[in-house]
């Protein structure tokens, strides 16, 4: 079983964000109609397409939410594995963990959220494999059923879980290194893209300004809406090109 990670976490934004989103979508929507068509009534236009800019931002924010919550998942197995080499259980382990997460990352930490809802249900008599295996399905990360996985067999069979845990999270670990490390590598000729997905609308703005009757005839005529439509088709799907130049899977 493997879990899609792409749609994790939030199937929406939070109030903050679904403002900070509408008002940047408006001041797009308000400069590309000005670029483009000359005209901010296009703006208007551009509304309807505010839903897949807002699931774009869903699922940069769900991206972020979701490393974070991965991050913070490895640290806290780390103080689990530290708990368990001590001599507490299973049980006991998680919630010192969660105490260990709180005072590190603070009790808004999403990690922190997760682990009293783990060590709650643990408390009500759920065991502690199968309230890994519902966070694994409420967070949908992978890394998460994986370790929920193991730590149920090694659990059944008597294994050392000190060990075993200490083994997964270099694992996962790892991993995590690999991703940053292919993102440092491309990172600069992404900032290459992004600096060029800026000239486009750069020089726009300043022929618009600098020499508007040189391109005065691409407005207000069906041809040059036309063209223009062209031009922000292709500079749209560049964008989109750029950004998923850096969304590193491993």
């Amino acid at each position: 079983m493997r879990l899609h990670t792409q749609k994790n976490l939030s199937a929406g934004l939070n109030a903050k964000e679904w403002i900070i989103s509408v008002a940047i979508y408006i001041v797009i929507s308000v400069t590309a109609a000005w670029l483009f068509y000359d005209s901010i009534v296009a703006a208007f236009i551009f509304a309807p397409f505010y839903l897949l800019y807002k699931k774009a931002v869903i699922a940069v924010c769900s991206r972020r939410k979701s490393e974070q919550l991965t991050d913070g998942f490895i640290k806290s197995l780390n103080s689990v594995a530290s708990s368990l080499a001590a001599g507490l259980s299973a049980e006991n382990a998680f919630i010192a963990a969660g105490a260990d997460m709180e005072k590190m990352l603070g009790y808004r930490a999403g990690i922190v959220k997760e682990l009293n809802i783990v060590n709650s249900h643990v408390k009500a008599g759920v065991r502690v494999e199968d309230a890994l295996f519902e966070m694994a399905k409420r967070t949908k990360i992978t890394e998460i059923y994986d370790f929920a996985l193991v730590f149920s067999v090694a659990s059944k069979n008597g294994a050392d879980c000190p060990a075993v845990i200490s083994s997964c999270t270099q694992i996962m670990e790892a991993k995590r290194r690999a991703e940053e490390e292919a993102r440092i590598m491309i990172r600069s000729k992404q900032y290459e893209q992004r600096v060029m997905c800026i000239i486009l609308p750069g020089i726009l703005a300043y022929l618009r300004l600098s020499s508007g009757s040189f391109i005065s005839v691409l407005y207000h005529n069906p041809l040059g809406i036309l063209i223009m439509s062209a031009c922000l088709a292709v500079y749209i799907l560049a964008v989109y090109l750029a950004e998923k130049i850096g969304d590193i899977r491993v």
